[in-house]
């Protein structure tokens, strides 16, 4: 019985070892799951991707100017993806993001380059909403604090029938580490 719930524990302490190439992949403690190169920190280093983050979105922000959404203004639309940011999963490739402690799953990968990107879709007032959100993950060095800087993107299917992007909502995105 212990071995079975040992072997059943594993990955998750090993991070990264239950894949096909897990004699090639360099040993990864728990804690650093979602740091692809390392410590993070003042180095230089990417910092670790994973746990609570604070978002802001549209500070500055653009719309086709031909978009008029029945029972969802622009303000609205930026407000899925302002608020709370939950990162899971395992880096490069397995992660994914909650916003708003919402149980919709937002998708996502990590480069060595410290490049993130996540998309999804979410129905708002009865449309469909393509997301996609992402940037920079990197350490200020002002606030000691672990930020993403980059994009948002909200593409809207005004029937949620056709999957077509009727029109659309861009600006910027900021997530900043909960908690440091």
């Amino acid at each position: 019985m212990r071995v079975l719930a040992l072997t059943l524990l594993l990955p998750l302490v090993a991070c990264g070892k239950g894949d096909a190439d897990a004699d090639s992949a360099p040993a990864v403690d728990a804690a650093s799951c979602g740091d692809l190169d390392g410590e993070g920190g003042d180095t230089g280093d990417i910092p670790n991707l994973l746990g609570g983050w604070t978002t802001q979105f549209g500070a500055n922000r653009y719309d086709d100017g031909s978009c008029s959404v029945s029972g969802l203004s622009a303000a609205e639309l930026g407000e899925v993806l302002g608020g709370v940011l939950k990162i899971d999963g395992r880096a490069p490739d397995a992660l994914y993001a909650t916003l708003n402690n919402d149980e919709l799953r937002y998708y996502g990968l990590l480069n060595t380059s410290g490049g993130v990107v996540f998309t999804g879709t979410t129905e708002k007032a009865g449309h469909t909403l393509y997301v996609s959100f992402g940037g920079l993950l990197y350490r200020q060095p002002q606030t000691e604090r672990d930020e993403m800087r980059g994009f948002a993107y909200i593409g809207v299917d005004l029937d949620g029938a056709d999957t077509v992007i009727d029109c659309w909502l861009q600006g910027d995105w900021r997530a900043t580490r909960s908690g440091s």
